[in-house]
């Protein structure tokens, strides 16, 4: 009963559920035309995705300014004239897995300059779409279940996450989300205690399901997804894991178009990862 109360805890306050697909811009996708990209907003509506969540908006220097930066922002409006709900990923940091081992105290420091980040994108993407057309932010940096077992590196992680919802709230108050995954360096007990206290900061926890990345098997997965959270995010890519650096396909489509079938359950997120390896994005975005 415990622990039904607080999933529902947990869930009520994002009740309205969106059925998303995440976009993880690259600086290749510039070439992309804006008939090319309302072909593909055409598509995931027809297949009932209502939100489109940019996995980030910058990325170290990428999209920081200029042409790229003008692009994205393009893309953006005509994704809301088009009708769909988005989500703004703001400033990733493509170091953040290995600056996130770093002794608490600077660990801390680098955390702030995050938020100060995210505040900054935050107000950019204010000016361009004006507050109506932002369903909500997206805090692009990653949970694991690895550097955060220590219960300090936790609270330091709540602190953050706290702090940064409060911050961005204050240039306009949107639901918060943040995304975890786990690859077996918790139990499942410890994985759901850690995703129970930094849902505590008000900041929608979206767990992967670690299906594209087949670190774990279905069995071992299915125990890490009983956790209470804001929703899921559905890997829609199969990893190579031979490959020296990241390399993936996508899902099959029957994998793929049962996902797309199955309803969202009441007061869940569903965000599908990514654009790039759904068949709406086929010809257009580059894998």
């Amino acid at each position: 009963m415990k622990i039904l109360l607080t999933a529902l805890l947990l869930v009520a306050p994002f009740a309205n559920a969106m059925n998303a697909v995440m976009y993880q811009p690259q600086l290749r996708d510039i070439t992309v035309t804006d008939a090319q990209w309302q072909s593909v907003l055409s598509k995931l509506k027809g297949q009932g995705i209502d939100t489109l969540v940019l996995q980030w908006s910058r990325y170290d220097d990428a999209f920081r300014d200029g042409k790229s930066r003008a692009w994205l922002e393009q893309k953006a409006q005509l994704t809301a004239a088009n009708g769909m709900k988005l989500v703004i990923g703001l400033a990733a940091d493509g170091r953040f897995f290995e600056r996130q081992k770093q002794p608490l105290p600077a660990l801390e420091n680098y955390l702030n300059r995050l938020r100060a980040n995210d505040v900054a994108v935050a107000k950019r993407w204010v000016d361009v779409l004006g507050e109506k057309s932002i369903t909500g932010w997206y805090i692009s940096s990653e949970l694991d279940d690895l550097r955060w077992r220590d219960p300090k590196m936790q609270q330091a992680a709540l602190s953050w996450l706290s702090k940064t919802r409060l911050s961005l709230a204050g240039v306009a108050d949107k639901p918060v989300a943040v995304s975890s995954f786990f690859a077996g360096n918790m139990t499942p007990d410890s994985y759901r205690k850690w995703v129970t206290t930094i849902s505590h900061s008000g900041v929608k926890v979206w767990v992967q399901d670690g299906a594209g990345t087949q670190m774990l098997t279905d069995a071992e997965r299915a125990l890490y997804l009983k956790v209470p959270s804001a929703g899921n995010v559905i890997e829609l890519f199969r990893q190579d894991k031979q490959a020296k650096t990241f390399k993936a396909t996508p899902a099959p489509a029957a994998y793929q178009q049962k996902w797309l079938a199955t309803p969202v359950p009441p007061g869940q997120d569903r965000v599908y990862f990514s654009l790039r390896y759904m068949n709406a994005a086929r010809g257009v975005l580059a894998i």
